[in-house]
């Protein structure tokens, strides 16, 4: 028997040594490209986990915290987006800043998905290790990789599986706000709290970009129509121009009258579409200011460029026409961001199940296994 333990000491012995040979290309990585900042924190975090849960989880905790970030660093080099360095914060995890932004949803899903699945490879060694040893350690290094990357998976922005749906459908992150309130029933947490409140800000915000799309589709519109109103004012004959004043100037008192009779504010929701409305009255009454001032002006003819000491009727044909130029690109790269093929939906849609099924089925079984050990773990 005893020489039964110690060949299992030396066999253990051998598997760790082995399991990090494996990674030091990542230690060596994290050589090359971390900042002082950077290691310190990873010190910090090491030495408060292990005052509080001991070393043993600490380096594992670490570890597996530091290949899941190494993910998203290997992840955006592979795209050619610059980064900072991973800073550990200490019951919380680490976090990675962007110096520039994903040019669309799938650049930004393929960078969110590049830390679960390193974090994800990072811990599988110790399956096979734990079947040959039974050694408790690297069943605790099983479950809380499972645990740590399976949360991230959780479809919620910022965290990185919301960014992964964001590529398939924004309307996912609703699932995932739903499921964050019925995690943080049986698991208060404070962070929890702020991953939740960011998350309904980012689902807040783009299920009400809808208004803000509809308003620049209304600005483009108006904007066109007050170039054409223009064009035709400055080709027209004296009576046309008259006729065409008298309009504008009919238009505009109703206007006027309309907006003043309704109230400044609405319910969101509520009343979308007395919103829209108003804003749509408000943006024609401003066209239509402009269409009078520009005809009392009396200059029909283009002039100098310089935007200063042009007249009223050419800064108003050059305000309306760079309106409709900015807007415009606005609009086309809000809809291209989220835009993908039914192609690319479906192959992020089989990453993202599998993967999340995967580790939902080693966190189960990892789990149960670790109630019969639990009086071995840290």
């Amino acid at each position: 028997m005893k020489q039964t333990k110690s060949n299992k000491g030396w066999l253990s012995l051998g598997a760790i040594g082995l399991f990090f040979l494996g990674k030091m290309k990542w230690l060596f990585a994290l050589l090359k490209i971390a900042k002082v900042g950077s290691l310190i924190s990873i010190f910090i975090s090491l030495g408060a986990y292990a005052l509080v849960y001991g070393w043993k989880f600490a380096v594992a905790l670490v570890y597996l915290i530091y290949i899941h970030e190494m993910g998203h660093l290997l992840a955006a080099k592979r795209k050619g987006i610059k980064t900072s360095n991973a800073i550990f914060i200490p019951f919380v995890g680490a976090l990675i800043a962007l110096k520039e932004e994903p040019k669309n949803a799938n650049q930004e899903a393929y960078l969110a998905f590049g830390g679960p699945l390193l974090g994800t490879l990072a811990f599988l060694p110790a399956i096979p290790l734990f079947m040959m040893t039974e050694n408790p350690f690297w069943l605790l290094v099983i479950t809380l990789g499972a645990m740590i990357n399976l949360f991230n998976l959780m479809p919620v922005h910022p965290l990185d599986g919301g960014r992964i749906v964001g590529v398939i459908s924004t309307k996912i992150w609703v699932l995932g706000i739903i499921g964050m309130v019925v995690y943080m029933f049986f698991h208060p947490n404070p962070f929890l709290i702020l991953f939740l409140l960011l998350g309904i800000t980012k689902w807040w915000k783009e299920f009400r970009s809808e208004i803000t799309r509809n308003q620049r589709d209304s600005v483009i519109e108006f904007n066109q129509f007050g170039l054409e109103q223009l064009e035709e004012y400055a080709g027209a004959t004296e009576e046309e121009k008259i006729r065409l004043f008298n309009i504008w100037n009919v238009e505009l008192n109703q206007l006027s009258q309309k907006l003043n009779k309704t109230k400044t504010w609405h319910i969101p929701l509520l009343e979308d579409n007395k919103l829209k409305e108003r804003q749509v009255n408000e943006l024609k009454e401003n066209i239509y200011k402009s269409l009078v001032d520009a005809a009392n002006s009396n200059e029909y003819q283009y002039g100098p460029t310089d935007f200063e000491n042009i007249g009223t009727y050419e800064r108003t044909v050059a305000t309306f026409f760079k309106e409709v130029q900015e807007q415009t690109e606005i609009r086309d790269k809000e809809q291209s961001y989220y835009s993908s093929s039914l192609k690319t939906k479906i192959i992020w849609f089989s990453l993202y199940i599998g993967l999340a099924i995967f580790l939902m089925l080693t966190s189960f079984y990892a789990g149960d296994l670790m109630e019969q050990y639990k009086t071995f773990l840290p």
